[in-house]
């Protein structure tokens, strides 16, 4: 079992990053929004008593601790599940990389290798049934 996630693999790199982009494109958009409506009903609160700004304030200061608090988590969790869902597509392509460099260069005794669990396993296999029949060849 490989213990390390994050590799230099450009690959992973490349998906961590679109995984990134994608996780804080939306909560920019959400977040802007909310300063727009709250920023908003204050404007139009200007001709409205004194009283109800006072009631917006506690609101923009909840929504600030709430942005605060809990993107940061929110956002370290989703890269880590971005991490483990990259590895689990990139290691087995980096170690299928690797194995079919050596049965190109000539060494037909080498058999490909994955988890059992990894989904290119049906590839594996019939890559493997490919090298036998060249190997017989």
């Amino acid at each position: 079992m490989r213990l390390r996630f994050v590799t230099k693999n450009p690959l992973q790199l490349k998906y961590l990053v679109l995984i990134l982009v994608s996780i804080m494109l939306p909560l920019l958009i959400v977040g802007g929004c909310l300063y727009y409506l709250i920023f908003q009903l204050m404007a139009e609160q200007l001709a409205i008593p004194e009283s109800i700004a006072r009631n917006l304030i506690p609101v923009v200061e909840k929504i600030n601790f709430l942005l605060i608090v809990g993107i940061p988590p929110i956002i370290g969790l989703l890269f880590i599940w971005g991490a483990i869902l990259t590895h689990r597509l990139i290691g087995p392509l980096v170690r299928l990389q690797g194995d079919l460099k050596k049965i190109s260069d000539g060494d037909y005794s080498i058999r490909l290798k994955i988890r059992k669990d990894d989904d290119l396993r049906f590839l594996v296999n019939a890559i493997n049934k490919i090298i036998d029949r060249l190997e017989k060849k």
